[in-house]
């Protein structure tokens, strides 16, 4: 996963950011961590496994350190900060396969135009321009054709969290459009910074 080429990161994805919640994953308990996140934890190591659209981390209890497969340290503060909430915040819940849009969280309208900029926009044009390489990339990531827009497809990002990717094509007329559902279960775990996050996880 490359880091994102949008300018203006909002604070909340930055390394300030990293640190608070690490501080704050350190009160959590790593076996309810684990149980609720299905992310297996290893009391020996001290280390949680986590695969996040198809990449390997590794996250340091109880320092918060979140780690590549390789057990380096990287500079995408969006995906560390997402694997460290998802950590703290997942409630075991089944997924309710009930798909919402980002407006119908909890202050989703107040976010929404930088969230659509950021996000939405973002994958209509790389959708538009390579649709080829998208459909490569969904299938690397054993995504599921929808049958919503042009292209759709349902996909894992990281166990207990599903989303669907809905794109319509441009044309000399109109723009390239998409849309991005998530299921409802994630009110109850993330905030909607949390899914703006993830958001910017997916970019």
């Amino acid at each position: 996963m490359k880091q994102t080429k949008i300018h203006n990161i909002d604070p909340h994805f930055s390394e300030s950011s990293y640190v608070i919640n690490r501080d704050l994953f350190k009160n959590y308990d790593p076996g309810e961590m684990s149980k609720n996140s299905s992310c297996p934890y290893t009391p020996e190591s001290g280390r949680f496994e986590m695969t996040v659209l198809g990449e390997t981390y590794f996250v340091d209890y109880p320092s918060g350190m979140v780690v590549n497969a390789r057990g380096e340290d990287f500079d995408n503060y969006s995906v560390k900060i997402f694997i460290l909430r998802y950590l703290m915040n997942a409630d075991g819940n089944a997924v309710t396969n009930e798909w919402i849009s980002f407006k119908e969280f909890p202050d989703g309208t107040i976010y929404y135009s930088n969230f659509h900029k950021r996000c939405l926009q973002v994958f209509a044009q790389i959708g538009n321009e390579m649709p080829e390489q998208l459909k490569s990339y969904m299938s690397w990531l054993k995504a599921v054709p929808y049958s919503k827009g042009d292209l759709a497809w349902q996909f894992t990002v990281t166990s207990g969290v599903d989303i669907i990717w809905i794109l319509w094509f441009g044309d000399d007329e109109f723009e390239a459009e998409s849309q991005i559902l998530f299921d409802k279960k994630l009110t109850d775990v993330f905030n909607i910074k949390d899914l703006a996050i993830l958001g910017d996880v997916l970019m």
